[in-house]
């Protein structure tokens, strides 16, 4: 599996927030025609977030004003974002707030 790894500095007092609008506005995470793209944000292989590319920021299980030295202290600050296909952003995001499994993708 080919890696798509990249690396992008922010300062450790900077939030969740802050970061997440880095991700999107460096385009690391391609749109797709349509513009309806779905991915669960994952840290640790733990689902924290649904961001949708319609949606102008994510939707968070955790405090988006957390301040990433904080929210990453004693892990490795790594974020995984998983492609969830063009499935319902909201319903994704309903299901992993309640610590279930995201809806089959197909």
């Amino acid at each position: 599996m080919h890696s798509h790894e990249t690396s992008i500095y922010v300062e450790a007092t900077a939030t969740l927030s802050l970061l997440f609008d880095k991700v999107q506005t460096m385009g690391y995470l391609p749109g797709i025609r349509g513009g309806e793209a779905t991915w669960i944000i994952c840290t640790s292989e733990k689902p924290i977030g649904v961001l949708a590319q319609q949606w102008s920021e994510p939707k968070l299980t955790v405090p988006a004003d957390s301040m990433i030295g904080e929210y990453f202290a004693g892990i490795e600050p790594r974020l995984l974002f998983r492609y969830w296909c063009q499935k319902n952003p909201d319903q994704v995001f309903d299901h992993i707030k309640i610590g279930n499994e995201p809806p089959p993708v197909y």
